[in-house]
């Protein structure tokens, strides 16, 4: 336990349709939740909304929408090579229905580089794209149509092992041992003995095959190519640094959404302390008790028997009171993935962005972060994030942020008439001081504006990303709107000094912040 971001066992990555019968009045329970075959199932047709969490399976023909098209793979510094499919694991399938909007469902698939090995020595990489839609039956049946929530892809090293294996199904449970409710679980199928493979051995299994995960060589690059669901809105959060990303329009209803970037090593850590001894630390003492689960009110009686508290952290609060307690682990944890994230900023050109239309990709190698969108405040993009200061080593852990924002919602926030041709990145210590990091704009490509800051150090720094423009002179059009053309853009990089803090800033006119001189 403690700061580890772990794969989820292959049961997880199952796709299905569940139903939602809510509990009669007057009963405890949860409900009714049935599994549907399609999602005008008759079984279902009384429930009031439809969960449907699918796998996207790959691309087989040209007409196909919703799916993997390619993986890409690349070592550090070499260039790209397109990785062949080699199958598509067995597993539920469910059926789509254009008509209501909802996506066929696959299962995870299993791709070849053609060189690029991986740390198991092999060329498998796995592709797992999980996302999940609810239809709401309880409005017109004409309006019915079933709306995005959740969506993660990840690209994942795999050595492929034989064995006495299983596959996993869903299946419909009559009464749950709960309140003796219809629900949905999973399990085992195929002859293999009961054979899943130990704990984390396997991130996907089939009949005589265990797909075991592995590690990327270190700053492998990959690029993942996806048609995907327009309603796929809003901001993305990843495990990935140097981003670039294109959307393109391949239809009404559908995108090419490619994203390339480097693999990024997560520092994992844990922390424990026996129970007689948690009153030495009375912010984590109050912190425990404060989040004792609900109802017990015997949190002291808890600590009279003998045993170790160990940390699950995933929050700041927590991370704060455990931060003394934990040390890093020596091993390698190299991630690659992305996923929907929430915006709490309400933030009004996010909120108008966001109703068709990706917003931004934000990106870091920070093991605790905001889980929604950066906030805009003071002319400033703000974005937290913390970890420990120290890797196993004893060397500083580096911290990494990319953000990706489409230029158009970066013009709306500033006012700008045209893409920003300037940023700068400063990252603020817990305890007010700056750090020392290199920025890199990239301008507007493609639509997209992509910036980062490096070497930051932690325990609990703030990321804050101001864009600015300059020289940009408004004309009138044909049609009496205002315009602007700029320059060409020709991006140079100043060093700029204050005491004994030095910070680089990037841009076609560069200036240093204020209080800061040149170097």
């Amino acid at each position: 336990m403690g700061i580890k971001e772990q794969y989820p066992l292959p049961f997880f990555w199952l796709s299905g349709l569940r139903g939602n019968v809510p509990v009669a009045a007057g009963k405890q329970g949860q409900g009714d939740h049935p599994l549907c075959a399609s999602a005008t199932d008759p079984h279902c047709a009384n429930s009031v909304d439809i969960h449907a969490l699918l796998i996207i399976p790959p691309c087989y023909t040209a007409a196909d929408r919703v799916c993997i098209e390619g993986l890409e793979i690349g070592a550090e510094g070499k260039p790209l090579e397109s990785a062949v499919l080699d199958h598509e694991f067995m597993g539920t399938k469910t059926p789509g229905d254009n008509k209501l909007g909802l996506p066929a469902g696959g299962s995870g698939s299993i791709w070849t580089a053609p060189s690029i090995a991986h740390q198991g020595n092999a060329l498998s990489y796995a592709v797992v794209i999980q996302a999940s839609y609810l239809l709401d039956k309880k409005i017109a049946a004409s309006s019915q149509q079933f709306g995005p929530g959740y969506f993660k892809a990840e690209v994942i090293p795999v050595n492929m092992k034989k064995g006495s294996y299983c596959g996993y199904e869903l299946f419909e449970v009559a009464k749950d041992e709960y309140f003796g409710e219809v629900n949905t679980g999973s399990r085992q199928v195929g002859s293999c003995n009961g054979g899943g493979g130990t704990a984390g051995e396997c991130i996907l299994t089939e009949t005589g095959f265990c797909a075991a995960p592995a590690e990327f060589l270190p700053n492998t690059r990959v690029a993942l190519t996806l048609r995907m669901d327009s309603k796929l809105t809003g901001w993305l959060f990843g495990r990935m640094k140097d981003v670039d990303i294109a959307i393109t329009s391949l239809d009404s209803k559908t995108n090419k959404l490619r994203v390339e970037a480097t693999s990024v090593s997560l520092l994992t850590a844990t922390g424990s302390v026996e129970k007689k001894n948690l009153a030495n630390y009375p912010d984590l003492y109050a912190y425990k008790k404060k989040t004792w689960w609900s109802g017990d009110g015997k949190f002291e009686d808890s600590l009279a028997s003998a045993g170790t508290l160990t940390t699950t952290t995933t929050n700041f609060e927590e991370f704060a009171v455990w931060e003394k307690l934990m040390k890093a682990n020596p091993e390698d944890n190299w991630r690659w993935n992305f996923a929907s994230s929430s915006d709490d900023s309400k933030q009004n050109c996010f909120a108008q962005a966001g109703k068709d239309k990706l917003i931004g990709l934000v990106t870091t190698n920070a093991p605790i972060y905001w889980g929604g969108a950066p906030i805009f405040q003071d002319g400033s993009l703000n974005y937290k994030v913390a970890g420990l200061h120290f890797k196993a080593d004893g060397t500083l852990f580096k911290g990494s942020y990319d953000l990706a924002i489409r230029s158009d919602v970066a013009r709306c926030l500033y006012g700008f008439s045209n893409a920003p041709i300037m940023a700068n990145v400063s990252v603020t210590s817990s305890d007010g001081g700056a750090q020392n990091v290199a920025t890199e704009l990239v301008t507007e490509k493609g639509g997209w504006i992509t910036l980062s800051a490096k070497n930051f150090t932690f325990s609990s720094p703030t990321i804050k990303v101001k864009l600015t423009q300059a020289g940009s002179t408004p004309q009138a059009t044909s049609k009496g709107a205002k315009t602007s053309s700029a320059a060409p853009i020709t991006k140079k990089t100043i060093a700029c000094v204050k005491g004994k803090t030095t910070k680089k800033v990037t841009g076609n006119n560069p200036t240093c912040p204020t209080g800061y001189t040149k170097k």
